[in-house]
């Protein structure tokens, strides 16, 4: 059932019953209990002293996880005839992307007709020299000759083979060249119709999974000692305003770039649902270590803030409502720690607290 339409009658049972008259707050005009019935709709969190953690606010960008990308390179020389995907293609592990006529294909195939040549003479040999051996026109010396030849054709067949299954050669003269990894198409430096040397060195894909990516965070000099390995960071991002990702630092560089002065942070985060793309600006905001003091620590949604001041409905021992100012050290995501008017024990409302407010402040 949904209490929150009965609230108005709810807060009139409340009032009076039970609660015996004191002198009223400014603002309040009446007594108002934690009754049963309010109770439903209304929930009470009792208060705690916590660590002071201070936030650090960095700038950040998102970037590839290193450990996930994959460059390609062609193994052999030759011409671009086909290309098969293109920059942002999502590919799987075997995937064809190009396909060159290369000269070099053509001499493995030449030599791959050769060696099968090779093991076919080799093999009539090896009969013909056993029906010798058998005339008494071979000696057993023929025979381990012709075997042992028969073995060397068929490594050397078996090893151009081998060529042939690693490099996907599909005949013809054409060279496949496949994703080693299943991911996104980052990069493409090649074209049809383009001439490759393998001696070139130069990659022609970089192929990328995104579902853990980096954030390469900057830290200023003077705030160094703030910062640690597995600190807790929150992100947010200017694509998604509404949405914090969650992780921590888990590696520190320890080396100060010499123009910015600043030290980079990596965090790794999950990316399932591909929001994150690399190159993103985030704002990173670090959960540093303690400062050693502690202060009352309360849910923000328990916080009325009204004229410039903030406020909080508590409830006393005997179970009245009360509105009290408090002076709010500073807000953390979603909770508050507040300098003064709530100590440890206090309990505050953190539901439907407006409605309250207001029903205590009406006049």
């Amino acid at each position: 059932m949904n209490w929150t339409k009965y609230l108005p009658c709810l807060l009139i049972l409340g009032m009076g019953s039970g609660c015996s008259s004191e002198v009223k707050h400014p603002g309040e005009n009446q007594d108002l209990c934690l009754t049963d019935s309010l109770l439903k709709i209304v929930s009470v969190d009792t208060v705690h002293l916590h660590d002071v953690a201070d936030e650090l606010t960095l700038n950040g960008r998102v970037t590839f996880n290193q450990e996930q990308v994959a460059h390609v390179y062609p193994m052999f020389g030759g011409t671009v005839t086909e290309l098969r995907a293109e920059v942002g293609d999502y590919v799987r592990k075997g995937d064809i992307l190009a396909i060159l006529r290369s000269g070099e294909v053509a001499d493995y195939e030449r030599q791959m007709k050769e060696a099968e040549q090779q093991v076919i003479i080799a093999r009539r040999n090896v009969d013909a020299t056993r029906d010798m051996f058998d005339s008494g026109l071979a000696s057993d010396k023929d025979v381990l000759q012709a075997r042992q030849e028969l073995i060397n054709a068929e490594a050397e067949e078996d090893r151009i083979k081998e060529i042939f299954s690693i490099n996907n050669f599909s005949g013809r003269s054409f060279y496949e060249v496949k994703s080693p990894v299943s991911g996104f198409i980052v990069e493409k430096s090649v074209s049809r119709n383009m001439q490759l040397r393998p001696d070139q060195g130069e990659e022609i894909f970089t192929v990328s999974g995104l579902e853990h990516v980096w954030v390469m965070a900057d830290v200023y000099e003077s705030d160094i000692s703030k910062v640690a390995e597995g600190a807790s960071v929150h992100i947010t991002t200017l694509a998604y305003p509404g949405k914090v990702f969650s992780g921590n630092i888990d590696k520190v560089y320890h080396m100060l770039n010499t123009e910015s002065k600043t030290m980079n942070v990596r965090v790794k985060l999950c990316n399932e649902d591909y929001l994150l793309k690399p190159g993103m600006f985030t704002t990173v905001n670090v959960e540093c270590k303690s400062s050693g003091k502690q202060m009352p620590r309360i849910d923000a949604h328990a916080l009325i803030f009204e004229g410039g001041k903030n406020y909080v409905v508590t409830v006393t021992p005997d179970n009245r409502l009360k509105v009290k100012e408090v002076n709010v050290y500073k807000r953390q995501n979603q909770e508050c720690y507040v300098r003064s008017g709530l100590s440890e024990g206090d309990r505050v409302l953190n539901q439907n607290v407006l409605l309250v407010y207001n029903s205590l402040n009406a006049d």
